[in-house]
C-alpha cells in the first residue's frame, strides 16, 4: 500500500510539471490552454459540489453545473470585451435561469423546498465557478506567467509547509478548529509564514516584475495563504455537512477535485485583489 504522503508526492510530480508546461510553454492567446484547463477543472469541481449538495436526498438542478461557464465568460471578457462586465452578467443570467427552472419543476413537492434548492443552486454556481474565474484574470496581468506561478507557489507552499510543520511540531497543539481537528497551531503558523517569506524574496529578486517591495510581498503572501487556509476549512465544512470524507476519488492522494482546489479557488480572488492594490494592474486587465 502506498502511504498518503507518497500519493501526494506522486501527484505533485505529475501536476507541477503539467502546470509549468501550461504556463511557460503554452502562453498563446493569453494563456488559452491554461484557461481551458481551469474551465475543465471547474466543471469537475462543480459536479462534485453538486453531489455534496444533494447528499441529503434533495436533488439540486443540474443547471448548477453551469458555474464552469464563468471562467469562460471571464476569458471572453478580458480578451475581447474589456469594457463589458460579461462575467457579472453571465452570473446573473445563470442565477435567473436556475430560479426559473425551479418555477417549472418545484411543483412535485408543492414548492416546499424551493428556498433550499435555489440556495444550493446559486452556491454551486458561485463555488467553485465564480471564484475560479479570478484565476483566468491572472492570465491578463502584466508578466502573467510569473504572477500565475507566484500564486501557485504561495498556495502550494502554504499547503506543503502546513502539512510538514504540523507533523513535526503540531502533535500537542491540534484541535483548534473543530471542522478539521487534525490541523495544528504549528501547521497554521508554518503555512502562513513560509509563503510570506517566499513572496518577499521573490519581490526582492525580481523587482521589475513584482514592484511592490518586500514588506508588501510578505503581506501578500500571508494574506493569500490565510485565504487558502480558510478555503480548505470551508470545503471541510461542506464535506462534514454531507457526511463524506472526500468530495471524490479522482485525484491520487487528495480525494476529489474540490479537495485539491479548495485552497486555490478561495485564495484566487484575494490574491487578485491584493495585486490590484499593490501594482495597479486593474488598469491593464
Amino acid at each position: 500500500m502506498i502511504s498518503s504522503f507518497m500519493k501526494r508526492v506522486i501527484m505533485a510530480l505529475i501536476l507541477v510539471p503539467s502546470l509549468l508546461i501550461l504556463v511557460l510553454l503554452l502562453p498563446f492567446q493569453h494563456h488559452l490552454a491554461f484557461c481551458i484547463a481551469i474551465a475543465i477543472i471547474t466543471f469537475l469541481g462543480s459536479v462534485e459540489m453538486h453531489r455534496l449538495l444533494s447528499a441529503d436526498g434533495e436533488k439540486v438542478s443540474v443547471l448548477s453545473y453551469s458555474g464552469f461557464l464563468l471562467p469562460i465568460a471571464q476569458y471572453l471578457q478580458s480578451a475581447f470585451f474589456p469594457e463589458t462586465e460579461l462575467t457579472f452578467y453571465s452570473f446573473i443570467a445563470l442565477a435567473g435561469i436556475s430560479f426559473a427552472y425551479e418555477v417549472f419543476t418545484g411543483a412535485h413537492d408543492n414548492f416546499s423546498k424551493t428556498w433550499e434548492r435555489n440556495a444550493k443552486a446559486i452556491l454551486n454556481i458561485v463555488y467553485p465557478g465564480l471564484f475560479a474565474s479570478f484565476l483566468v484574470r491572472m492570465a491578463f496581468f502584466p508578466y502573467p506567467q510569473w504572477y500565475i506561478l507566484l500564486f501557485f507557489l504561495i498556495v502550494f507552499s502554504s499547503d506543503t509547509f502546513a502539512f510538514l510543520i504540523g507533523i513535526a511540531f503540531g502533535k500537542n497543539n491540534k484541535g483548534i478548529v473543530k471542522v478539521s481537528p487534525n490541523k495544528s497551531i504549528a501547521g497554521f503558523a508554518g503555512g502562513l509564514l513560509i509563503p510570506g517569506i517566499l513572496t518577499a524574496l521573490v519581490s526582492y529578486i525580481a523587482p521589475d516584475v513584482f514592484p511592490f517591495g518586500m514588506s508588501a510581498g510578505f503581506a501578500i503572501g500571508v494574506l493569500t495563504a490565510i485565504a487558502g487556509t480558510i478555503g480548505d476549512l470551508i470545503e471541510s465544512s461542506f464535506k462534514r455537512s454531507a457526511s463524506v470524507k472526500d468530495s471524490g476519488s479522482i485525484v491520487l492522494g487528495r480525494g476529489g477535485v474540490l479537495d485539491s482546489i479548495d485552497s486555490i479557488v478561495m485564495a484566487a480572488p484575494v490574491y487578485t485583489g491584493l495585486m490590484f492594490i499593490a501594482v495597479g494592474i486593474w488598469q491593464i486587465c
